[in-house]
């Protein structure tokens, strides 16, 4: 493991080997996020505005992370320098934003900041500036969740914010290529996505988070990244556990992924149309084939 060229003080306690949960939209991400948060002396983030605006900018942009190489690092690091800090307004353990707090209190250390020892973030699309993180932090430890295309797309079409990234608007001619957030290859993909169905365009964002996964697990080694199957946990918690305890040093309990809402397993048989279920296997069925799902 890469030892840190920096040195990042949060709450008066060093960062040292912060724990990354990545995945797409809807592959089990948060589930895995709360199991880490829940064990003794770590707090995990996720969803900071200033830690959303710098993932976003290096996700649409991947040449950002290459031609700003120490740009970037220190961008990353600033922005999880502020949302780690706890403090009697963000604190989730202290009142909250709404609470009356004294001026000269509000910015310090909250009386539940010395508890945390061990730091980590699962923000949404995280999994798209990997390369920048490791850079950033190159002890960092990543935990990569993989599920099921056909769930995946299920999910993302019930949800606004993800739809929200399949707007028209948001793409244009120069856009760089590949670009692995919205799924893009080349330019044919680029007409692909513009024209296709809402199914079709959220299993084009599944399949390039599939290949990020790959190229991942070449680019980090093992002692750095763990990649584990959303089917694997149902039924399997106590191992799941064990597998984030042995990997990430946290006391990971089996209990905290025993969640009857989560861990659903081929809930696209009902969600998805037959043309729906016909644009996903279109787009995505070499990889989903791959993985073993098909």
């Amino acid at each position: 493991m890469k030892q840190p060229s920096y040195i990042l003080v949060v709450n008066r306690t060093t960062v040292r080997r912060p724990v990354f949960v990545l995945g797409a939209p809807h592959s089990g991400v948060p589930e895995i996020a709360r199991a880490l948060a829940r064990a003794p002396g770590f707090h995990v983030g996720a969803g900071s505005s200033g830690v959303l605006n710098a993932v976003h900018a290096v996700a649409r942009r991947p040449s950002l992370a290459q031609e700003r190489v120490s740009g970037t690092a220190s961008l990353l690091r600033e922005a999880y320098a502020e949302a780690w800090q706890l403090t009697p307004l963000t604190c989730p353990r202290c009142p909250g934003p709404y609470a009356r707090v004294p001026a000269n209190a509000s910015a310090e250390p909250c009386e539940h900041s010395a508890d945390a020892r061990r730091y980590g973030d699962a923000s949404p699309d995280l999994l798209f500036c990997a390369n920048a993180l490791h850079t950033a932090f190159p002890d960092a430890l990543f935990v990569q969740v993989i599920r099921d295309g056909r769930d995946v797309v299920a999910g993302m079409l019930d949800d606004e914010r993800a739809l929200a990234w399949l707007r028209p608007g948001l793409l244009s001619a120069e856009h760089e290529f590949p670009n692995d957030f919205f799924g893009l290859e080349d330019e044919s993909d680029l007409e692909a996505f513009r024209n296709g169905s809402e199914a079709a365009k959220c299993a084009m964002r599944w399949r390039g988070a599939v290949r990020m996964h790959a190229r991942l697990r070449q680019a980090i080694g093992e002692d750095q990244l763990m990649t584990m199957r959303y089917e694997d946990v149902r039924g399997g918690e106590m191992a799941t556990a064990r597998r984030l305890r042995e990997f990430t040093g946290a006391r990971v309990s089996a209990t905290e992924l025993m969640d009857a809402r989560a861990w659903a397993v081929g809930r696209w048989r009902d969600r998805l149309s037959r043309d729906e279920y016909g644009d996903v296997n279109e787009v995505a069925a070499v990889e989903l084939s791959r993985l073993g799902y098909l």
